[in-house]
């Protein structure tokens, strides 16, 4: 693709600015599009998997298209969801049920089209550190817990990316904030379908469902308090080449 993937214009400061607020309305609007052929017409239901930005190419006009399909799952029949033992995807875009037990369903895509949509509009990654003066001490929090602290101040236009300068509509902004909110609940029978999204884009913000505390919301300290909860004070130990780490210890 002329213009390769989101990520080299979303998350580079001089490259950013390109991405006007017409740009990024369609490159949400073309994704949810393409996940919802994926998910309800497609002969075999297929769920992506691995939404993010590096896996949206972008053309000439800056139209998005789905790639990377090589963690992709195929459904046949009435078959709509599955339990894996092998979780792969990446870090900040996968929901809690697919993480933690396994489980997958089309409501894992539309969770990582809610973080995507989130990263779009703010133009930071979700994996990035942000700034809270919610409590008496600064602190940093995830990008999840930023947006969620603004919805609850409703102050939800301090999240849009400073390079937008004006450019976003309020009205469409903060329906796609809104959706996106929808779209990264804990409980996936809480998530609207793609189909659910595509009309609710097209919609009135008022008949919107109101959502609640979206998954993996961690301030610093939480995250800090929950890696130290595992018995141990030492460094965690991470295979760089994705093999098993292995500790021996002598005999006593």
């Amino acid at each position: 693709m002329p213009n390769r993937s989101l990520d080299t214009f979303l998350f580079e400061a001089g490259r950013r600015k390109l991405l006007d607020w017409g740009a990024r309305h369609n490159i949400i609007h073309g994704t949810a599009r393409g996940l919802l052929y994926l998910h309800e017409d497609s002969l075999i239901k297929i769920i992506h998997r691995d939404l993010k930005a590096s896996n949206i190419l972008l053309d000439a006009g800056l139209t998005p298209k789905i790639s990377d399909f090589g963690l992709a799952r195929l459904f046949s029949g009435d078959k709509t969801s599955s339990i894996t033992s092998q979780v792969v995807g990446t870090l900040g875009y996968m929901a809690p049920e697919y993480a933690v037990l396994g489980h997958l369903s089309v409501k894992l895509d539309v969770y990582s089209f809610g973080v995507l949509v989130l990263e779009i509009v703010s133009g930071r990654r979700s994996t990035d550190l942000l700034k809270s003066m919610e409590h008496e001490e600064e602190e940093s929090i995830t990008l999840l817990s930023y947006v969620w602290a603004n919805w609850s101040r409703g102050t939800l236009l301090e999240i849009l990316d400073p390079t937008l300068d004006g450019q976003a509509a309020e009205r469409e902004a903060l329906k796609c904030i809104h959706v996106a909110l929808l779209c990264v609940q804990a409980n996936p029978a809480d998530r609207p379908t793609m189909l659910g999204i595509l009309v609710m884009l097209q919609g009135e913000i008022s008949d919107f469902p109101v959502p609640s505390k979206p998954a993996f919301t961690f301030s610093e300290s939480e995250m800090m308090m929950s890696s130290g909860g595992l018995g141990s004070h030492r460094e965690l130990a991470i295979s760089v080449n994705e093999m098993s780490h292995s500790e021996f210890q002598p005999r006593q």
